[in-house]
């Protein structure tokens, strides 16, 4: 429970970081690097969903 707790920090801050990075330089940015940034932000997405629900899942079991 703690790992998958850690890893959901890690995600939350790593998004937020790098909302404030697009928000700081994509406009230096090439359209190639906004498709990769947004396909790298989709993957980041879909992971922290699925840890959202392992933990949910874990306090399930924790509960019975």
């Amino acid at each position: 429970m703690d790992k998958v707790e850690r890893e959901i920090e890690m995600y939350i801050q790593v998004d937020g970081f790098e909302k404030d990075r697009f928000n700081r330089e994509s406009y230096l940015w090439t359209a190639e690097d906004r498709i990769e940034w947004q396909e790298t932000q989709i993957g980041n997405a879909q992971r922290l969903n699925e840890l959202l629900e392992e933990r949910n899942d874990l306090q399930k079991q924790l509960r019975s």
